[in-house]
């Protein structure tokens, strides 16, 4: 590298260095979200966040000694670096990933495995010399990275689930920033692959510009994430699931005559639940509320998460889904009503509102997952109709 080419390659890495330390002191010191406006965040993660970056800095500032030790050796500092990645930075990245869903808060011992067995490869190359080490080197990293993708995926479609299971609002909560997330960090090792298999110091630092540029749009989409995801309410554990409560023992005989000596204990509280729903949820209207969540209508209905959970497996419905069709029916009444009412002024946006959704992008994604066809579709058959 010439001296020119030498200094440009500092003012890139001083540059880059201070847009990751700035974004990890937003993270840390600011209460306020600069992108999420009113959203209240997790105060927790956010911090997790800032100190996931600073190690990113940390990393990267130990690899000067290393790549200045290790220059005329272009084979040991790709072997180097590479273990440096799978024993430090992956773990770590994998562990923040998983933080981000905000069902999973707790280390994963496999990342401490992990780290442990990534060391051997090039301990054996350092040992014994032989030059397959290296493409053992590169094969684990290899492995560990396709490990980990496949563990988020898995991840990420279980919280889908979990979020579809207890919200009914998806808003400021969807793992969408996820995948994502995993795209730009993809991108970014496809790079750094690229790194590892050249012979040409020149071509490795071309190279390194847009691998690091590439990781200050993973950091910078990270960031992005948390100021628009919302904090996640504490869904605890419920015990004594196998008791009734009082409410759906002392059930209606409406709904008690339904019931037959071959009728299971599941089968009676599906249909018990289902009668607790229809009193307290469907016709007190309790889906027009914001934001309401699973736990909520167990309160409300003086039962439990898993009874109703039970009742919704049954009915091959997610909670997010039962909700969702309670609100738009109740907005398909709400526009004929209005369309009959010729003197009511009326907008599509201020209709999905009243009937409970969030926002009308959120109704219209719901609408037509729901009937198949798209909110002015429907609208303007019932013009016709009408």
């Amino acid at each position: 590298m010439t001296a020119i080419g030498f200094y440009q390659y500092l003012i890139h890495f001083v540059v880059m260095m201070t847009i990751l330390i700035t974004m990890a002191l937003y993270l840390l010191t600011s209460s306020r979200n600069a992108f999420g406006s009113k959203l209240v965040t997790d105060q927790c993660l956010r911090r997790k966040a800032g100190r996931l970056i600073f190690i990113y800095v940390l990393i990267y500032l130990a690899n000067i000694p290393m790549v200045l030790w290790l220059a005329d050796d272009l084979q040991l500092l790709q072997m180097a670096s590479v273990t440096v990645d799978m024993t430090i930075w992956c773990p770590v990245v994998m562990h923040f990933l998983l933080e981000l869903l905000q069902d999973r808060r707790h280390w994963d011992n496999r990342l401490l495995l992990i780290s442990v067995l990534a060391v051997m490869p090039l301990t054996g190359w350092l040992l014994t010399g032989y030059a397959w080490w290296k493409w053992a080197v590169y094969g684990m990293y290899l492995a560990e990275v396709a490990f980990f993708i496949g563990w988020y995926i898995r991840a990420a479609i279980a919280y889908r689930r979990f979020l579809a299971d207890n919200y009914a609002d998806l808003e400021h909560k969807e793992v969408t920033w996820s995948w994502i997330i995993l795209s730009s960090m993809f991108f970014s090792f496809i790079n750094y692959m690229l790194m590892l298999f050249q012979s040409d110091m020149q071509v490795c630092v071309a190279l390194s510009y847009i691998f690091h540029l590439a990781d200050i749009l993973f950091i910078g989409i990270i960031v992005w994430y948390i100021d628009h995801q919302q904090v996640l309410e504490p869904l605890t554990a419920e015990t004594g699931v196998e008791e009734l409560p009082k409410e759906q023992e002392t059930e209606t005989d409406e709904t008690a005559h339904t019931l037959t000596d071959q009728t299971t204990k599941d089968d009676i509280i599906v249909i018990k639940t289902g009668a607790l729903l229809r009193k307290h949820c469907e016709e007190a209207q309790l889906y027009l509320q914001h934001d309401l969540s699973l736990k909520t209508v167990a309160q409300v209905c003086n039962t439990n998460r898993t009874y109703l959970g039970r009742y919704f497996a049954s009915q091959g419905l997610t909670y997010y889904t039962y909700i969702n069709k309670l609100r738009i029916n109740h907005f398909q009444s709400l526009y004929r009503e209005a369309m009959k009412e010729e003197s009511t002024t009326f907008t599509l946006q201020q209709l999905s509102k009243d009937s409970g959704f969030v926002s009308y992008n959120t109704f219209s994604r719901a609408f037509l997952a729901c009937t198949g066809i798209s909110v002015r579709h429907w609208s303007e058959q019932v013009k016709l109709e009408e």
